[in-house]
């Protein structure tokens, strides 16, 4: 990355530190944090307390290193999402090869909703992000070992597991299409199949909270505009394989994460919660898959779709704003 280029991001990434850190309490989820802070004893009498708000205990450690040295939850706040950032600007400049537009589409599809919101699932996909490089270069224990960790922090890492299996699988286009069809024909003819396995194991993988009744009622099933935004972005990607250079390192690791993030989120489309926050890990690399779709294209369509990405972030980032300041 050019020095211009990188300067320009942790100049960006640092003022979004300070935008995580200095957010209002009113922020969803946020009082529950700096409640779990304030009930944290230091580090040297860790095992005197326990988490609260959320059962990751890695998390409550944290929060124990930090109030070692301040009782102040606004340094708190700023120091989780400094590590946020840190591990983003870690992520975009090994995997993006148009680190700001990979951050750009962080900020406009994903950064409200975890780094103000849910900080946990922040820290635990972008761990989950760095040891993507492991399961591209079939090292299972240190990949493994970066998922047990992450799992330290929220026990949805455990979505990463089936990954290391699939993240080499050369997908054929065909394959790729063939899979969408399926999955979406299978979310609607056996849904009662899926709802009885989703409640059966939700107990043991301690995501109960997304499969009430209340997230139920609220879904969309196919009618969920993400599900055909991601399939447009995963079959854009797919058939610019051509127009790319044949070396380009993680093209198939990306493509078999996204689609993987694409399976989710058609079959579980009928829990909200579940289906989102389940799919959103490996979602994220759509910081690195349109990056890719954009260096495949030429002249003015280059342009053009580097306009029509920033205007989508735009408004992905004004519509999760406005419904975070409406809740105020």
């Amino acid at each position: 990355m050019p020095r211009r280029q990188e300067q320009i991001l942790v100049s960006i990434l640092g003022l979004l530190t300070l935008s995580i850190g200095f957010r209002s309490l009113d922020w969803a989820d946020t009082e529950v944090y700096v409640m779990s802070f304030n009930y944290a004893p230091d580090i040297f009498h860790v095992f005197q307390g326990s988490p609260y708000g959320y059962a990751e205990y890695g998390y409550y450690v944290i929060c124990c290193l930090i109030k070692t040295f301040t009782d102040s939850w606004r340094v708190y706040l700023l120091v989780m999402g400094a590590l946020s950032m840190w591990l983003l600007y870690k992520n975009l400049k090994e995997y993006s090869i148009v680190p700001i537009m990979g951050l750009a589409d962080y900020i406009g599809r994903f950064l409200l909703n975890r780094d103000m919101v849910q900080m946990r699932s922040s820290l635990v996909i972008l761990i989950i992000m760095w040891a993507t490089k492991y399961a591209y270069e079939r090292k299972p224990i240190q990949y493994f070992l970066f998922v047990l960790l992450g799992y330290q922090f929220h026990h949805m890492a455990l979505i990463a597991v089936p990954f290391y299996f699939i993240a080499n699988v050369k997908f054929k286009n065909w394959m790729v299409i063939t899979g969408l069809l399926v999955a979406l024909v299978l979310s609607q003819t056996i849904a009662g199949s899926i709802e009885s396995y989703v409640d059966h194991y939700s107990q043991d993988l301690q995501y109960t909270t997304y499969t009430t009744e209340e997230y139920k009622e609220e879904a969309l099933g196919l009618r969920n505009p993400m599900i055909y935004f991601q399939t447009v972005i995963l079959l854009l990607y797919c058939f610019c394989r051509k127009r790319l250079h044949k070396s380009m390192e993680y093209y198939e690791v990306f493509k078999s994460g996204y689609f993987y993030s694409t399976l989710i989120l058609i079959l579980f489309c009928n829990y909200t919660a579940l289906s989102g926050r389940t799919s959103t890990m490996f979602a994220t690399m759509e910081a690195f898959v349109l990056p890719y779709i954009y260096v495949s294209c030429k002249g003015v369509v280059r342009s053009l779709f580097a306009v029509g990405c920033f205007a989508v972030f735009i408004y992905f980032f004004a519509e999760k704003y406005m419904q975070a300041v409406s809740q105020f």
